[in-house]
């Protein structure tokens, strides 16, 4: 018999007209109604995980919980089992702080309870539409994929991330995080993030934003399977839970 239809899941609205990019007023408007409404991922009771704040707008002295990401098959802007039937789809800014806040407060449990045990794979969808410093970071991101690094890469980026278009990304400090990354090697690197492919997918990624309506970040899609993606939007880590649960369940 032919598979039930998903009509239950919330879907994301295609855009009226053509492909149109993020705005920075998207975002700005994402971070003003989570903390109004408790709308796309943020709670009153979220906190940042310890460290002080610099003059910059960044943090000090967070670091990665230990082997959060260790022995999990990383590919290019995968994470996770190749073969589980649920992926959670992200596109995040590198400079966004609530894709930060998300990093630090969701991303670990999720790892732990979902893509560890090799139910849930993970993939990155990196926008650069805050400013210079976000797409300075997204192409070494990106080029850390490569070596099947992005995810160590995003993570230590999100631990050092400054005040917006602060000039924050600079070379020094990803010779820093890519000589932290065991087996990264940092001149291929500089050489990889240079390349046009690099520029290729990242134009890519803004034509699919674009595509799906997406309106600021971070923002989700799951995917069940070969079916359509649809977008999620939890308020907490319970309702997370909940959203993949329910995608795991079919």
């Amino acid at each position: 018999m032919p598979p039930k239809p998903r009509v239950a899941k919330p879907k994301s609205t295609p855009p009226a007209s053509g492909p149109k990019a993020p705005k920075r007023s998207h975002l700005a408007l994402a971070i003003a109604g989570a903390v109004a409404v408790a709308a796309a991922l943020i709670v009153a009771s979220l906190v940042l995980a310890g460290g002080d704040d610099d003059s910059s707008g960044g943090t000090t002295g967070i670091t990665t919980p230990t082997g959060l990401l260790a022995g999990i098959p990383q590919d290019d802007a995968f994470l996770g089992n190749p073969a589980a039937d649920v992926t959670l789809i992200e596109y995040a800014d590198l400079q966004c702080p609530i894709c930060r806040q998300y990093s630090l407060d969701f991303f670990p449990s999720l790892v732990d309870e979902f893509v560890r045990p090799g139910n849930l794979r993970m993939e990155f969808r990196g926008l650069a539409f805050i400013g210079p410093d976000s797409e300075k970071a997204l192409k070494f991101t990106l080029a850390a994929g490569l070596q099947n690094h992005l995810w160590d890469f995003q993570e230590a980026l999100y631990q050092r991330q400054g005040g917006e278009n602060s000039g924050w990304v600079t070379d020094e400090l990803l010779r820093e995080i890519g000589s932290s990354i065991e087996g990264l090697d940092v001149d291929q690197l500089f050489v990889d993030a240079e390349r046009p492919e690099i520029a290729a997918q990242i134009a890519e990624t803004a034509e699919q934003a674009s595509e799906a309506d997406v309106e600021g970040t971070p923002w989700f899609f799951v995917k069940i399977g070969n079916e359509e993606p649809y977008h999620i939007e939890p308020r907490s880590l319970d309702e997370f839970r909940a959203a993949l649960n329910d995608a795991l369940e079919g």
